[in-house]
């Protein structure tokens, strides 16, 4: 009896003990797979638009970049899903890029944990980094984005369609551009350039810009010239009249190449520059000199001559602050001595089928325009405009823009070197949004209702049995070896 009971002890510890290694074993080969496929995107994108997966459009554009880049999540990577499922297709996107490039490296930094690491990321009042913020970086350029600008959204504001991989291309291809773009300002007419626009200079640079000054009147711009900058000039720019000193010729040629205009004037010196503001009236704006607004209600100034600008919304000029108007405490924009702005056309009418025009910032409701005929009501006169050149070339899609301010004063060091105003942000998004080329328009975003499962009957029947029979098969085929061995014992 002593030895029954004996040998039933020891067959009771030996099945035990192999049952127990068993379930480790196969908790292992769940840990190990999962982890390899992780690793190894060992994943099968089945979904109607391939929305986990990079086009051959991406592949081929980021097949010629062979700097090293990484893009930086705010957040563990086991809580991206947590911090939001819409960062949760950006950071599968950037891993499908990871893993088809070696220079392409995908980093998790908890914000929360270790904020120092972020701290030279941070460019602009308006840019917090959060926990949903993704950054792209190579070397000393880097772009920084909210999760909502990798989504497309319909009019009544609802996400439709997901354009990471887009985004992400094109910011792979601006950090690792081989020559550092070029902001020319013009010279020669009286505009504050150098010393007298420190702060709008060190914002360019520190933006990833070389900083020039150009005499149109004797030079040629130079060829990696993105972005051209106007300063409140006091004289004209010479037109047909100056035979080959042409400077508005040349600005013409420029905007030719797909550029960038900004021009900054005050209501003093506007009426001086007639080549200027005919040149400014095929871009559909106009001045109007002599005249300044005033809003005692909505100023810095008791005067009321320090206008505060209002933020439009739904319009195309919109784009250049929306991370700010989105702010709980939007902060101000301040535009002293400023005149009002005219548009020539509707923003959705198009001079040459081509052109459009959006006011970015205007004047309350209570602001009057004054001139030596007195006061008229101003609300909402554009103080701040944008137009927009689009050119389709062999089904790639160019940009050209055009800047126009009522304002120098908007430029100022007192107001581009404060984190109190919405300035520097204004102008930091311009550079960063109109100052780069733009890339193939192959990469189309992906609809997103496109996500369900598009696999035939077949592949269903191959997988269903893979999943349903073959594990509890190999269970099955243990339990007998168990048995067996139990028996014979």
């Amino acid at each position: 009896m002593k030895y029954y009971n004996d040998k039933k002890r020891k067959f009771n510890i030996i099945g035990t003990a192999v049952t127990a290694l068993l379930l480790a074993a196969a908790v292992l080969i769940n840990i190990t797979v999962y982890v390899l496929a992780d690793k190894f995107r060992w994943y099968i994108d089945m979904t109607k638009g391939q929305v986990y997966s990079l086009c051959d459009a991406s592949k081929e554009i980021l097949s010629d970049v062979k700097d090293e880049v990484n893009i930086y999540f705010a957040v563990e990577a086991d809580k991206v899903y947590e911090a939001s499922p819409n960062l949760y297709y950006v950071y599968q996107t950037a891993r499908e890029m990871e893993a088809d490039f070696d220079n392409i490296h995908v980093k998790c930094v908890d914000i929360i944990k270790n904020p120092a690491f972020f701290k030279g990321y941070h460019t602009t009042a308006a840019q917090d980094i959060y926990t949903t913020s993704v950054i792209v970086e190579s070397g000393t350029e880097f772009r920084l984005y909210t999760v909502d600008s990798f989504f497309v959204t319909n009019e009544d504001g609802k996400i439709w369609a997901y354009e990471g991989e887009y985004k992400l291309v094109t910011a792979v291809l601006t950090v690792t551009a081989a020559e550092m773009p070029v902001v020319a300002f013009t010279a020669s007419h009286g505009e504050k350039t150098g010393d007298k626009a420190k702060a709008l200079v060190s914002l360019f640079s520190d933006g990833g810009f070389e900083v020039v000054d150009v005499d149109l009147s004797r030079e040629e711009l130079p060829e990696d010239v993105r972005i051209v900058v106007v300063n409140d000039p006091v004289y004209d720019f010479t037109g047909i009249e100056g035979g080959d000193a042409d400077e508005i010729k040349k600005l013409d040629a420029f905007m030719d190449t797909f550029g960038t205009l900004m021009v900054f004037s005050s209501p003093e010196n506007a009426g001086n520059l007639t080549n200027l503001s005919e040149f400014l009236s095929e871009w559909g704006i106009a001045f109007t000199p002599d005249t300044y607004i005033k809003d005692t209600s909505h100023s810095l100034s008791v005067d009321g001559k320090k206008v505060l600008a209002d933020y439009t919304s739904d319009s195309m000029g919109a784009s250049l602050y929306l991370d700010i108007a989105n702010m709980e405490n939007a902060p101000k924009t301040v535009m002293g001595n400023v005149m009002p702005l005219k548009v020539l056309y509707e923003e959705d009418d198009q001079l040459d089928g081509s052109k459009q025009t959006s006011p970015v910032l205007t004047a309350y409701d209570t602001a009057k325009a004054v001139s030596a005929e007195g006061e008229t009501d101003a609300g909402g006169v554009p103080l701040l405009t944008v137009t927009r050149e689009t050119k389709l070339i062999d089904n790639e899609y160019y940009y050209s823009y055009v800047l126009v301010g009522g304002s120098a004063d908007f430029l100022s060091d007192s107001y581009i070197n404060s984190t109190s105003f919405a300035n520097r942000d204004i102008v930091y998004n311009t550079m960063k949004t109109t100052g780069i080329k733009r890339i193939p328009a192959d990469i189309e975003p992906k609809v997103l209702d496109d996500t369900e499962m598009t696999v035939s009957t077949a592949q269903a029947n191959r997988w269903t049995v893979a999943l349903t029979v073959c594990m509890p098969a190999v269970f099955a085929l243990a339990g007998v070896v168990v048995y067996i061995r139990r028996k014979n014992l």
